[in-house]
């Protein structure tokens, strides 16, 4: 999926945006709660518009969010009423929030510093699987021992060959076993999802993982060893 892909999903918004939820996800409230992110650096990949970055911010040092499109940006600050500033081209400032308009895939850490905690709410789920070895590389490279992530996925049938997509808890083991410690912390049938009635999923499963990193530099042997 080429970053044109993303770019006419934002022109033609509606259905093609309609991963966004209009409130905080309730994954969030509960693992992501005040006493467990309270002065951290958070991370949110592919981050869109999403609430969940002004439910952050309340508690939060930091929140750093990572955008490719302009116009998701944009969306996200005219929508919460939010003025900012741009100290360059690619760098969108309001408060402790701070959006980089950049490609995910090629962010280094001195992009964004030290990392507490990494909020993947649709940014696994949303990548192809020839994509999913460089975006979990990029975790890797960017975090460090001790990061936390929460990490929210999909499961659902029959597959759809289209964002999002379904990602089962064995997939999530092979991809962050390596380097994580892995717990499973919510499992949701949802059959009045959006998804279900569009596509008349037999089932769609929302699933939640909290992620501590333990190991530096060993996701891709990982990975490479998974896919020979």
């Amino acid at each position: 999926m080429e970053a044109s892909f993303w770019i006419k999903s934002w022109e033609l918004g509606g259905f093609y945006t309609s991963f966004h939820r209009k409130d905080i996800h309730p994954f969030v409230l509960t693992h992501m709660n005040p006493e467990a992110i309270e002065g951290a650096n958070i991370l949110v990949p592919l981050c869109g518009k999403t609430v969940d970055m002004m439910y952050l911010s309340q508690y939060a040092n930091k929140v750093i969010g990572v955008e490719l499109v302009e116009e998701g940006i944009l969306q996200f600050f005219r929508e919460n009423n939010l003025t900012y500033v741009q100290p360059d081209a690619e760098t969108y400032i309001s408060g402790n929030i701070r959006i980089l308009r950049k490609d995910f895939m090629a962010l280094q850490p001195h992009d964004i510093g030290k990392i507490d905690w990494v909020l993947d709410r649709a940014s696994l789920v949303a990548l192809p699987d020839d994509m999913r070895t460089d975006y979990i590389t990029a975790i890797d490279r960017l975090s460090d021992v001790g990061t936390r992530q929460l990490v929210i996925t999909l499961e659902y049938f029959p597959l759809i060959d289209s964002a999002p997509f379904s990602i089962t808890p064995d997939e999530v083991s092979h991809y962050y076993g390596a380097g994580h410690f892995i717990n499973h912390v919510e499992e949701s049938n949802q059959p009045n999802h959006g998804m279900v009635r569009r596509w008349k999923l037999d089932y769609l499963i929302e699933h939640g993982f909290v992620l501590d990193k333990h190991a530096n530099g060993v996701v891709l042997t990982a990975l490479e060893e998974m896919m020979a």
